[in-house]
């Protein structure tokens, strides 16, 4: 079974809080999906690159424009199989209520979907 990788951003806002929970969503949901630390990989910590290089394949959850998780998994040489960037593809507009969940569902939908997509490479 192929091992996916998320890496949600977790930024400081409401849609880096979505990215987190959606995360969360799939790790209970899948087995092969594993959460990626996103201040671990940038610092250089040894362990969590280490864990998170037992994944095969990864998604970089990005809450917004400045792309973080991308550039998380990019500081460890490490090219997505799929970048999501939820204010541009959702329609979202970045705040400071982090228990805004507009549109979680279908976030975690659509991840459902390129999870699937990627495993049956």
């Amino acid at each position: 079974m192929t091992k996916i990788g998320i890496l949600p951003c977790g930024g400081a806002c409401n849609v880096g809080m979505l990215t987190i929970k959606a995360t969360i969503a799939m790790v209970k949901e899948n087995e092969a999906v594993k959460y990626v630390c996103p201040l671990g990989l940038p610092l250089g910590i040894q362990s969590i690159i280490a864990q998170a290089r037992q994944s095969e394949k990864f998604i970089a959850l990005n809450g917004c424009e400045m792309e973080c998780a991308s550039k998380a998994l990019q500081a460890v040489s490490i090219t997505p199989e799929k970048a999501i960037l939820l204010t541009a593809e959702y329609g979202l507009k970045k705040n400071k209520n982090f228990d805004d969940e507009t549109k979680l569902s279908e976030i975690i939908s659509d991840i459902r979907g390129e999870v699937d997509l990627i495993m049956a490479k």
